[in-house]
């Protein structure tokens, strides 16, 4: 038992990793730690040899099972379907930030495009640094399978950063939805929205919530001025880390109401998109 807990400890933050990174959701990446745990302990470890790739191998696969339920759920989803995201002091070093969260939400969001086992393959390369030769044996499929499933994944997903990147414009755009929110003149914050802007909002049934994504530069400053108006951002809102990035937290009686965030271009002028994430079911770790 002893040696179990010792395990636990030294490996969570792998498996967990591992686990976020498939599924875009902490309960269940969570669900899924317990879970392997469990199986550890009703097992005879003494014939693992290599116990960080059993355990890669064992929550790979288990993720992928996950991921397969979850796709049909997803399809049936009460409006856009946002992962959760991982929120942290806005104070804490980024260094920090980096090692524990190094995956940004905007990239999460876009691996939603890709099948599980595209997503699979390209997680254990692109934010895990697996060559294809690990990957193929995790995944029991060929060298060359998984570099076609990679490259057909990495087409999906183009010019997008895997990696948080927390820039000095990052934490002045935070800044200036703030400033907006608390006096309802969104025109500073408009003129750093991309034409094309696409607005989506999580509530999954349980808030009111935009049903649809919100396209165009004109609808966004409409939806935004509209729900400002209405008292959406009353409260205390106030700048945090979302998986490494600058965002926003919103309270309402010492209760998360909102986290947003944000996704700048590919050329990091305009912002590409906003991501309001409002189901309180995504919001139960922020507690």
């Amino acid at each position: 038992m002893i040696e179990l807990e010792t395990l636990y400890k030294a490996s969570r933050p792998h498996v967990f990793s591992i686990a976020y990174r498939m599924l875009g959701s902490i309960t269940e990446a969570e669900d899924v730690v317990q879970e392997l745990f469990l199986h550890l302990h009703e097992s005879d470890m003494e014939n693992i040899r290599d116990m960080k790739a059993y355990l890669t191998k064992m929550t790979t696969n288990r993720c992928l099972n996950v991921l397969k339920s979850a796709r049909k759920r997803r399809e049936v989803y009460p409006g856009p379907w946002l992962p959760e995201p991982q929120v942290s002091p806005a104070d804490q070093p980024l260094e920090k930030t980096l090692k524990t969260e190094s995956i940004s939400y905007a990239f999460l969001v876009l691996l939603e495009q890709l099948s599980p086992v595209e997503r699979t393959v390209f997680v254990l390369r692109e934010a895990l640094g697996y060559n294809y030769i690990e990957t193929a044996e995790i995944l029991n499929k060929t060298e060359v399978n998984c570099r076609k499933i990679y490259s057909r994944a990495k087409r999906k997903i183009q010019n997008e950063s895997v990696y948080p990147e927390n820039t000095v414009q990052t934490t002045l755009l935070a800044d200036t939805f703030l400033k907006a929110a608390a006096t309802g003149d969104f025109e500073e914050f408009i003129k750093m929205l991309a034409e094309d802007i696409v607005l989506y909002s999580d509530g999954g049934g349980n808030v009111n919530s935009a049903i649809n994504p919100i396209f165009s530069k004109k609808r966004v400053t409409a939806f935004l001025q509209g729900i400002s108006a209405k008292g959406s951002f009353t409260g205390k809102l106030y700048p945090v880390l979302v998986n490494g990035e600058t965002g926003i937290l919103q309270e309402q009686d010492g209760h998360p109401v909102k986290i947003i965030c944000f996704r700048w271009d590919t050329k990091q002028r305009n912002i590409q998109n906003i991501y309001f994430i409002v189901n309180p079911d995504k919001l139960q770790a922020l507690q």
